[in-house]
């Protein structure tokens, strides 16, 4: 297959590792002229690097590459405009995947998400827009592994896909000089739970109705936090269903 990755960053680096290690015939494009591209490695660069891209079987966008950038210059490429993140979904081995999005806390959520379940003795990736693209990690997983990404507006705009555990915390505006407007913003978050079915799982933050909002995009179980019968405080202890976890402090 003939692979065009667009924008040659850190997730355009591992989407060329991940397609060529498969044998595909992969060219990179990127519109700065001084990226260092694999020796070999057939690439176009400088401000043509989006010009006729329908001569490609798969196009693999960077996050910070607008879909619309895209498709102003190529119309008929729609269907062959995908995502690293969209490609790992698809090849993911397990279905034990935990996505997280919101405007602020994204990291922090997923990393004590991680080491929770690595308490456990799960095996757990991380992964995301915490800086490692989880196409790395992919061959390393199997069907009882347990993923937990780190999603962005960015990366959720044209998302194909949901995890099975999907978790939306605040939400306030941000990134709107990307985004045309609050609209927009709030619909790309939508896409991590707009495929879910009812035996998925929607967590969302019970004090921010946007949050809400996001996680009814889908069919998941809506379970709230910082309300039953999601967790919740009770006087200086975390609770779930009357069972203390742990307390505040």
């Amino acid at each position: 297959m003939k692979i065009a990755i667009l924008g040659f960053d850190v997730e355009g680096r591992a989407s060329f590792d991940y397609f060529a290690k498969r044998g595909h015939e992969v060219t990179i494009r990127d519109r700065n002229v001084h990226v260092k591209v694999p020796e070999g490695i057939a690439s176009v660069l400088g401000d043509h690097y989006l010009d006729d891209l329908d001569q490609y079987d798969l196009l693999v966008r960077t996050p910070g590459l607008h879909p619309p950038t895209i498709l102003e210059k190529n119309p008929s490429v729609k269907d062959k405009l995908t995502t690293h993140v969209n490609e790992f979904f698809q090849a993911c081995p397990t279905k034990n995947i935990i996505g997280i999005t919101g405007t602020k806390g994204k990291g922090t959520t997923a990393t004590l998400l991680t080491k929770l379940l690595e308490s456990t003795g799960k095996s757990v990736r991380l992964g995301g827009n915490l800086g490692v693209p989880p196409l790395n990690f992919i061959d390393e997983i199997d069907s009882d592994s347990w993923v937990v990404l780190e999603l962005s507006n960015f990366q959720l705009i044209d998302l194909k896909y949901s995890p099975h555990i999907a978790v939306c915390l605040g939400v306030v505006p941000e990134h709107l000089d990307w985004h045309t407007d609050m609209q927009a913003y709030i619909d790309a978050k939508s896409q991590l739970f707009a495929q879910q079915t009812a035996e998925d799982i929607a967590i969302y933050y019970s004090k921010n109705e946007t949050s809400k909002q996001i996680a009814s995009s889908g069919n998941g179980q809506l379970i709230p936090y910082y309300e039953a019968p999601g967790a919740y405080i009770d006087g200086d202890s975390i609770c779930i269903d009357e069972q203390i976890i742990c307390k505040v402090s």
